[in-house]
């Protein structure tokens, strides 16, 4: 079992707490150190809230905010096969349609460029109480 520390908006960790968002969907990037694919079933991730969105960098407003148990990770060779088998469940109320969660999806800091390398995951969580 690993622990990885990730940065998230404060509104989609709310979403976390409140048992809303079940699943977080990640790419690997050029600004984090993890990679999704190396992440398994029981690794712990902290997650530490960031200013934003949008994207201005990766300034922690507050460290450990929330731990999580890595229930399940599904990688999708695209934005598209991701939401054909999430279901747009998984982006909360932010697209109503599959063509918009894949401008979404592509509209995130670096997505565009990296899901065609490495793909993109769906990492299902679960808190820790």
């Amino acid at each position: 079992m690993a622990t990885y520390k990730l940065e998230i908006y404060k509104r989609p960790l709310e979403a976390i707490i409140s048992g809303v968002k079940k699943v977080e969907i990640r790419t690997n990037n050029s600004y984090e150190k993890i990679r999704y694919e190396q992440l398994n079933k029981g690794d712990l991730i902290q997650f530490q809230i960031i200013s934003g969105p949008p994207f201005i960098g990766l300034d922690i407003i507050e460290p450990d905010a929330l731990t999580v148990e890595v229930v399940d990770v599904r990688r999708y060779n695209d934005a598209g096969e991701l939401l054909d088998n999430e279901g747009m469940q998984v982006l909360s109320t932010l697209s109503n349609t599959k063509e918009e969660g894949i401008e979404l999806l592509n509209s995130f800091h670096e997505y565009k460029k990296m899901i065609p390398i490495h793909g993109i995951f769906a990492i299902e969580i679960a808190p820790l109480t």
